[in-house]
């Protein structure tokens, strides 16, 4: 899911579904919890962390297409979802 075209993953957009890909609340309604889970996934197979989760979550809010957002709501409920499931 979500790589780009040397194989390697597209962590931007892969934790964009968490968003609904546009700027939905992160992870609120059960699909974009999903596709949450899928970045969740990745991230453990691939040694990611918090700090490489909210990362990209910032790289992503960047470019989002959506309603106007409250980015630092928006990073606090990434670092929240994925606080106790990736290290630092």
């Amino acid at each position: 899911m979500g790589a780009n075209g040397s194989g390697q993953i597209d962590w931007r957009r892969l934790i964009g579904g968490g968003f609904a890909f546009q700027t939905a609340p992160f992870a609120v309604h059960p699909l974009d919890r999903d596709r949450a889970n899928e970045y969740l996934k990745q991230a453990k197979a691939h040694g990611l962390t918090v700090s490489d989760a909210v990362e990209h979550a910032r790289e992503y809010l960047k470019s989002a297409q959506g309603w106007p957002t409250n980015e630092e709501e928006q990073i606090r409920r990434v670092r929240e979802f994925f606080s106790k499931k990736l290290h630092g």
